[in-house]
């Protein structure tokens, strides 16, 4: 890493307002809920900029990236001003979103700032969202983004958190979000994971330049994050899976890396393994897919898997030219090796919090129900069959990123994906580039 690439620290000012004709509000401190970066450089990720420590930061792997961090509620803003540290020059432009990142204005384009204090003046608005978006000649780093605000407001719309000027939930609220879940220091203080493992897309015990991806069992996985590829969001109310392109893979017969939860039974140190014909049996899930790769912008985030077959998929597919961060897709369930495919979301776009309940009877029958719940879209696939099993089954979940570079982050050749011959357009040529998604709650039954 260049440590000569300057440090950047927002902080955005919302200016006194005059409340009747004397009394000015003091301005307080926004807490932000999350925030997600459409590039990462090592270990230094997004949530490092809200995180209130100067010590930590943010910084981009590539120009032109850019940083989106959601706020806790709805916020008016005002004044922007960025604190800049260092001799390099950024270009820049800043955009605010009052519906949590669904549509954004473009309130400062293409500025530049080179050291010491840089002051914007904004129209007063409402936002309760904002994105940082460095030019193809800027490679951003932020050690703190800070906003103060006189209040909150309910000019917002899909913020995700309760209307502050009525207390009352707004229909993308997080059904799961626990008051109690801001004092988590691990993901398994959010979610339950005593009857799952995790597999990571890097390798920690194995020898080095290896291409073996790690798992972690219990109940080690009691205490167990990564600052990269799992670790609690922002808020502390949900759990970060994220994958790369060019990650440590389960075997030599996988293209694809993974984050990924899978089923454990007993004392979770033993895997799952239930008859696929003869039990009832779901898994309820309640999450956001944050980002994708962009060349090829697919991920698996749900499975029912057999000893040798996918069972029951949950897949994101992008639009072509994606940008990974604010894509419309479809959403669809994939069943029986991809042989029997039923959309749940036409349009489903990056960001929005989702349901995700996949259940099974008797017979193999399975139905996979879902809701989105910023734009209320509701699915049921009705009644599938599973068919040609092999085994027993276990259900996934988390992120199985669906691209794959020809040589991972160990500078070994990826031969399965060599071997797929994607075209120039679909293979990622950045091992790093990633897919990530949020989990607030996962539940077997």
């Amino acid at each position: 890493m260049n440590t000569k690439f300057s440090k950047l620290s927002f902080k955005i000012a919302v200016s006194a307002a005059i409340i009747g004709s004397a009394s000015v509000a003091l301005p307080a401190v926004v807490s932000f809920r999350d925030a997600t970066a459409t590039s990462t450089s090592g270990s230094f990720v997004a949530d490092n900029a809200i995180d209130k420590n100067k010590n930590t930061h943010w910084e981009a792997a590539a120009r032109g990236a850019s940083i989106t961090a959601r706020f806790g509620s709805c916020q008016r803003i005002d004044d922007l001003v960025l604190n800049w540290y260092g001799t390099n020059k950024y270009t820049y432009s800043v955009q605010l979103s009052k519906d949590n990142g669904a549509t954004w204005t473009t309130v400062i384009s293409k500025t530049s700032g080179k050291g010491n204090e840089n002051k914007q003046n904004i129209t007063d608005q409402a936002a309760n969202a904002i994105k940082i978006v460095g030019d193809t000649d800027s490679r951003l780093r932020i050690d703190e983004l800070k906003i103060n605000s006189l209040g909150s407001t309910n000019g917002c719309t899909s913020s995700g958190t309760s209307n502050p000027s009525t207390g009352e939930s707004s229909d993308t609220s997080n059904p799961s979000t626990d008051e109690s879940s801001g004092n988590a220091q691990y993901p398994a203080d959010v979610l339950d994971l005593s009857k799952w493992k995790l597999t990571l897309p890097i390798s920690l015990n194995s020898p080095p330049n290896s291409n073996k991806a790690t798992e972690i069992k219990q109940p080690q996985l009691k205490t167990y994050s990564n600052s990269e590829y799992f670790r609690l969001n922002a808020a502390k109310n949900g759990v970060l899976l994220k994958a790369i392109a060019g990650g440590a893979r389960t075997s030599k017969n996988t293209a694809y890396a993974r984050s990924e939860l899978r089923e454990m039974q007993g004392d979770g140190t033993e895997s799952a393994a239930w008859s696929c014909t003869n039990t009832d049996h779901a898994m309820y899930l309640e999450q956001t897919l944050l980002h994708t790769t962009t060349k090829k912008p697919e991920a698996t985030i749900g499975q029912i898997h057999d000893s040798k077959n996918d069972l029951v998929m949950v897949k994101y597919f992008g639009p072509s030219f994606a940008n990974g961060s604010t894509d419309i897709g479809k959403l669809e369930a994939r069943f029986n090796n991809d042989n029997i495919t039923k959309l749940l979301d036409s349009t489903y776009k990056i960001g929005d919090p989702m349901t995700i309940d996949i259940a099974v009877t008797s017979g193999g029958n399975v139905t996979v129900n879902y809701k989105n719940l910023r734009s209320g879209v509701t699915n049921s696939t009705g009644t599938v069959k599973m068919t040609g099993i092999i085994g027993s089954c276990y259900f996934k979940s988390g992120m199985y990123i669906q691209a794959c570079s020809k040589t991972d982050i160990y500078s070994n050749t990826n031969t399965v994906c060599a071997n797929k011959n994607l075209s120039t357009d679909k293979s990622e040529t950045d091992p790093y580039a990633y897919a990530e998604i949020e989990v607030r709650k996962i539940t077997l039954r």
